[in-house]
């Protein structure tokens, strides 16, 4: 029994060990298309693509889309669901870029968007996530 006992508390500890730790930083680059196949936005039906990744509270993440084809839009969504950051030109020209600070640990979400219904064609997005230490 007491052997049974240990490799419970010892399963236990790797599996905390495994799921609390702390993520991982991002550092990704896409190259990528918005097609008539992708998911759409319901206020004007401009198509997205979707890139999520862990994050921890206090990370700075950072996102910049370029595109010769179409004007870009970025939106950075949060563990909840909820729309934090969006940016049309903050770029050059018509690319978007942002750049925020995390509130809460969890599931953050890029999307890579076009401005309106009709943007379509290649796309780079650069994205990062990281502590800053």
């Amino acid at each position: 029994m007491k052997k049974l006992g240990m490799f419970i508390i010892g399963t236990a500890l790797a599996l905390c060990f495994a799921g609390c730790s702390d993520p991982e930083p991002v550092d990704e680059t896409v190259n990528g298309e918005l097609t008539d196949d992708d998911p759409r936005v319901p206020d004007d039906d401009s198509p997205y693509d979707e890139f999520s990744f862990e994050a921890g509270e206090g990370w700075t993440i950072t996102g910049d889309l370029q595109s010769t084809a179409f004007d870009t839009y970025l939106w950075l969504v949060g563990p909840d669901g909820a729309s934090i950051v969006q940016d049309d030109d903050g770029g050059d020209g018509t690319n978007s870029r942002f750049s925020y600070t995390t509130t809460a640990s969890g599931t953050y979400t890029i999307r890579a968007n076009s401005y309106d219904g009709a943007g379509r064609g290649a796309y780079t997005l650069h994205y990062t996530a990281n502590s800053g230490n």
